[in-house]
């Protein structure tokens, strides 16, 4: 039993470590490469003292010129060899503390400004047939879901800007209002199952619902849940396969909000535009539909509201790069009353100890 605590408490202390390195944040990461000084310059102190050794060698034999020294060490080899670590210590330290360590919540916090983007996944029946081409998302809606994980990297990386979540199949709902939380956010995303979805975007005994795939409401609940303060500095991303059995052209009423609201829907499609998918649906699968990329209806939502369309087709949309070169040099929201904590500075920590250790090696050196 005592070995089992030992062992499970080392595990939680790794554990701990694990995550206190993964929260650690540098505001100058490059300074960090400045560490690989520290070989080269251990390097150059060995050839140093090797060729102090071959002068002395030259003069006589180590013992007897030791004697002759006019300030002999007095200090035992491995006091020496402990203080020999000082400078070694003191250029990691300083590094360190150059690239500006940061963790923890300071007290001040920072305002967001950005641009704020709501993201519109489609989980309706017809995302789940399996025609993508990464194994490791071999159905539409969970390429739609990695592509908005990416999408969601790419944000937070510069942070500021906001970020909303609605899925979609014959109804819409908010999982996500507005928000620089984006470790909320993620998780929202990975929690998303296009196999189980909500249970409110079932049709259920609506008799004015004929279809499971409703983009045009999905698009109104998207405009409904931004911010109507910042209008220039909102996006839609659409993510979906286009395929609405109802083909009523439901779509026109959400592209219509969006244009009214002058909010840009930028639609990726996902799935194979040329082979149909056959998928069995129905309560005791027996049920057989047909279903593909359809193209046209994601184009013209882009189209009529000034968006792009990105054709991800059979692939993951790299909707992270997407975003970096599309849409992020647009112009940003000036303010927001969003607080984004800061992490604290922990720069004296290591430049205190860095300035003491350089002392330590003058006076070891004198």
């Amino acid at each position: 039993m005592f070995l089992f605590a030992i062992s499970s408490g080392l595990s939680g202390l790794l554990t701990d470590a694990r995550e206190f390195i993964a929260a650690v944040r540098f505001a100058l990461p490059s300074a960090l490469w400045l560490l690989l000084l520290l070989p080269l310059m251990g390097l150059l102190n060995y050839w140093s003292a090797r060729r102090r050794r071959a002068a002395l060698a030259s003069i006589g034999r180590p013992a007897a010129v030791a004697g002759q020294l006019t300030h002999p060490q007095t200090r035992s080899s491995w006091v020496r060899r402990w203080l020999g670590l000082a400078y070694p210590l003191a250029w990691m330290s300083l590094v360190v503390g150059v690239a500006g360590p940061r963790w923890g919540k300071g007290e001040e916090a920072g305002v967001a400004v950005g641009r704020d983007i709501v993201i519109v996944i489609d989980l309706s029946r017809s995302m789940m047939a399996d025609d993508m081409s990464d194994p490791q998302t071999k159905t539409r809606w969970e390429a739609a879901r990695a592509g908005a994980l990416d999408l969601l990297q790419a944000i937070s990386r510069r942070g500021g800007h906001r970020v909303a979540v609605v899925v979609f199949a014959a109804r819409p709902k908010l999982l996500c209002p507005l928000t620089t939380d984006y470790e909320h956010v993620q998780a929202v995303l990975e929690d998303i199952d296009g196999e189980y979805p909500p249970p409110e975007t079932r049709p259920g005994a609506d008799p004015n619902i004929i279809s499971g795939t409703r983009i045009g409401s999905a698009l109104i609940a998207a405009v409904q849940a931004h911010d109507p303060r910042f209008p220039g500095s909102q996006d839609i991303i659409l993510i979906s396969d286009g395929d609405d059995p109802g083909e009523d052209k439901e779509w026109v009423r959400g592209s219509d909000a969006a244009r009214a609201a002058n909010i840009p829907v930028h639609t990726v499609g996902v799935g194979d535009p040329n082979q149909p998918a056959v998928l069995t649906v129905g309560r005791n699968m027996q049920e057989l539909i047909s279903t593909q990329l359809k193209e046209e209806p994601l184009k013209q939502i882009a189209a009529e509201t000034r968006g792009l369309y990105f054709p991800a087709r059979r692939d993951v949309p790299a909707l992270g790069e997407f975003f970096r070169t599309r849409i992020e040099p647009n112009p940003s929201r000036e303010y927001t009353g969003d607080q984004i904590p800061q992490p604290k500075e922990r720069y004296p920590w290591f430049l205190v100890p860095a300035l003491a250790l350089f002392a330590v090696g003058w006076l070891r050196g004198r």
